[in-house]
């Protein structure tokens, strides 16, 4: 009876984690293809200061910690040339609830959401949802995750 009881409970908790997993990776398109633009063309100052995703432009880049921004315009890329941690998004750009849960999935720049000044990107609208539930949470669970994270390959 108990190892019948164990069985379901394993079962259960599988479902769960495949569940969970599954979600995040719904098709979202890559923040950023291999040697493509960060955020995939997306201006991140476009996020803190308009709080709209708003495709960038190729004439107007910057590279910023290896990685190639583009920008709306010249404004924004001098806004993000003065001050470029204001404006890169938290975890560069990896879904923030992934990166709570230990795992490094590429976000969907169309959702996203902006607290306390910094732009949180996300892989799916059921990710931004549990953020929004519990942001002070999330955040604290994906800052202490980050650097495990942010060192995986």
């Amino acid at each position: 009876m108990m190892q019948k009881h164990l069985a379901t409970i394993a079962i259960a908790a599988g479902f769960v984690a495949l569940t969970t997993f599954g979600f995040f990776a719904q098709s979202a398109p890559p923040a950023a293809a291999v040697g493509g633009p960060a955020l995939g063309g997306y201006c991140p100052v476009a996020y803190v200061a308009m709080n709209h995703a708003m495709k960038g432009d190729a004439q107007h880049k910057s590279v910023h910690d290896g990685k190639t921004y583009h920008f709306a315009n010249a404004d924004a890329k001098k806004m993000f040339d003065a001050a470029p941690v204001k404006y890169v998004p938290a975890y560069d750009g990896l879904c923030a609830t992934a990166v709570a849960q230990g795992m490094k999935l590429p976000s969907d720049p169309t959702l996203f959401t902006i607290h306390n000044g910094r732009a949180y990107l996300f892989s799916a609208a059921e990710a931004k949802a549990m953020f929004d539930r519990d942001k002070a949470g999330t955040i604290s669970k994906a800052d202490a995750e980050w650097p495990k994270v942010n060192q995986a390959k």
